[in-house]
């Protein structure tokens, strides 16, 4: 007897950000088929938005550099992910905030220094809409620039 072959809608995907985006496209059907239930009962609807920030910023040697962008929606910061590539060593380090906050580390004047590391902090920072969103590098590698990057994730409405 002969089984036949089952897959996974997204094992034809070969990337992880094809699949992030696979179920993330899933979930948003699922949040507006849920919405369309509510909304015909006579119910609050859920309207909650995710959007992700990216900054990157490649620093000369024994240089720093403050990368900034704008704030798309006001909601909470839930997720904050530096990324370290190989051959920083721990000599780049790495601070991210807004407006006078810090949150990553949350130690004013404090920084992060890691080598090829891309770790997950969770994070409940509120944030408002067309707040500065800030990332601080220092590169202490008196040799070679790298280039780094901080992606935040905001949930709102």
């Amino acid at each position: 007897m002969v089984y036949p072959t089952r897959k996974l809608p997204f094992e034809a995907l070969t990337t992880l950000d094809e699949r992030v985006d696979f179920v993330h496209d899933q979930l948003a059907a699922v949040q507006f088929a849920l919405n369309k239930l509510l909304e015909k009962e006579g119910l609050p609807t859920m309207t909650m938005l995710t959007k992700q920030v990216s900054m990157r910023a490649t620093v000369p040697a024994a240089q720093g550099a403050r990368v900034s962008e704008v704030s798309p929606l006001t909601g909470t910061i839930t997720q904050i992910v530096p990324h370290w590539p190989p051959g920083c060593n721990a000599l780049v380090e790495i601070a991210f905030g807004h407006r006078d906050t810090w949150v990553m580390p949350a130690q004013v004047d404090t920084f992060l220094a890691l080598d090829s590391a891309t770790p997950v902090f969770v994070s409940n920072e509120p944030i408002e809409k067309g707040e500065e969103l800030w990332m601080v590098v220092r590169n202490g590698d008196g040799a070679w620039p790298h280039t780094v990057s901080v992606a935040v994730t905001i949930i709102g409405e």
